[in-house]
This record gives C-alpha cells, sequence and structure tokens, in this order.
C-alpha cells in the first residue's frame, strides 16, 4: 500500500513538473523573461555610466519595489551602504517621459563635491 501511494505521488510529481517545464518554456515566458533580461542590462549599463569603480553607492528609493529593482540592477557589482555619510554617490530610480531609457525607467546620481557643490547626472544607456 505504501508503495503504490510513492508510486502515485511519484507519477504526480513527473506530471507536475512537465506542466512547469511548458509554462515556463511558452512562447509567453521565453519573451517575459527576455523583456526583463534587456530592462536589467538596460538600467546595468546606465548605472555602469554612473558610478565608478571606487564609489560607494547610497540608493535613495522611497519604496520596497523599487529599492529592489535597484538592488537587482547594481547589487552584484556596486559597492553599497545604507549610510548617507559613508557614500560618494547616491543613485535614485526615477520614471521620465523624455530621452533614452529602460522601459520608461532611468537612474539619477547625486554628487557632492568638496565644495560642497551638488551635480546630478542622467544615467546613459550604452552605445550599439
Amino acid at each position: 500500500m505504501v508503495g503504490l501511494l510513492a508510486l502515485g505521488a511519484l507519477g504526480f510529481g513527473v506530471v507536475q513538473a512537465a506542466h512547469a517545464e511548458s509554462r515556463l518554456t511558452s512562447p509567453v515566458a521565453v519573451r517575459a523573461d527576455a523583456q526583463s533580461d534587456a530592462y536589467y542590462a538596460c538600467l546595468d549599463a546606465q548605472a555602469h555610466s554612473l558610478v565608478g569603480p571606487h564609489d560607494v553607492v547610497y540608493l535613495g528609493e522611497a519604496t520596497l519595489d523599487r529599492w529592489v529593482t535597484v538592488i537587482k540592477a547594481v547589487g552584484g557589482w556596486a559597492d553599497m551602504t545604507v549610510h548617507r555619510s559613508r557614500a560618494t554617490v547616491a543613485i535614485v530610480l526615477v520614471h521620465a517621459t523624455g530621452g533614452p531609457s529602460c522601459a520608461g525607467d532611468v537612474f539619477l546620481s547625486i554628487r557632492r563635491r568638496a565644495g560642497g557643490q551638488v551635480l546630478m547626472a542622467r544615467g546613459r544607456p550604452r552605445s550599439r
């Protein structure tokens, strides 16, 4: 009896795995993955245009979903802090209506120079 139940559960698992695979490889899922990959590659390029190798980045995001998006874009390579006093640059993800963007989103950087001057810059996409 136990063996029969185990065999039934195994069969059910195989059927579920086949359904999951077909959902993940459907044209809709593949297209959504490609769009997501392109979006994050675009954000990565913008962030690299604003953040240098020796910068410490403060993430100035007000909402959790935007904060997560920024972490996904720069978390693998940027040195980040939650303390503004330790940062050399702050980056913010904003929605923009004009100019090059990543599905309408752009990174802005904010830097304070030694003399107190504040500089803002907009991220640039990679040249094609």
